[in-house]
């Protein structure tokens, strides 16, 4: 049986997300080096940003690794089209216990400028506070082990 690392030509199960407008080229090659495959988004770098970074990967690794690229045009907003996808993986979401957290989020901002975007990224930042707070100040004051249910049925755990 042929497995990934044999048909990627790499040590280690590991292929490293490219974060398109926040990783350059030393990350990618740290990656391939370590032994997984590690990746270059060129989505959002111009034809010669990309033949630098490219150009340092080839000088730093001789190892496999992914250049990606974004080749699809964004769907248009269309809710009949979201309630049945929402409606075909309901069973799928009771089936695994996963609620609504799992349901991912669909932007409609086109803009790629973090300064276009302050609600939603305010938004989640103090969703993500409000979850952190709320599991320390639980591991405090109810002890480690502080179980925090929703969405997962039988709970998540943490320990300090």
């Amino acid at each position: 049986m042929v497995t990934l690392q044999t048909l990627l030509g790499i040590e280690l199960p590991i292929i490293q997300a490219p974060m398109a407008g926040v990783q350059d080229s030393r990350l990618a090659v740290a990656v391939s080096n370590a032994g997984g495959l590690g990746s270059l988004p060129c989505a959002m770098l111009s034809p010669s940003a990309m033949r630098t970074e490219l150009a340092h990967i080839v000088a730093h690794t001789t190892r496999p690794y992914n250049v990606n690229f974004f080749c699809h045009r964004p769907p248009s907003p269309n809710a009949h089209r979201e309630t049945e996808w929402r409606a075909a993986l309901a069973p799928y979401y009771r089936e695994f216990e996963l609620g609504l957290a799992a349901i991912p989020y669909v932007d409609r901002n086109p803009s790629t400028r973090p300064g276009d975007r302050k609600l939603i990224i305010t938004l989640f930042t103090m969703l993500f506070m409000f979850g952190a707070t709320l599991t320390i100040a639980g591991s405090f004051f109810r002890g480690t082990g502080y179980n925090w249910a929703w969405p997962w049925s039988q709970g998540l755990f943490f320990e300090l």
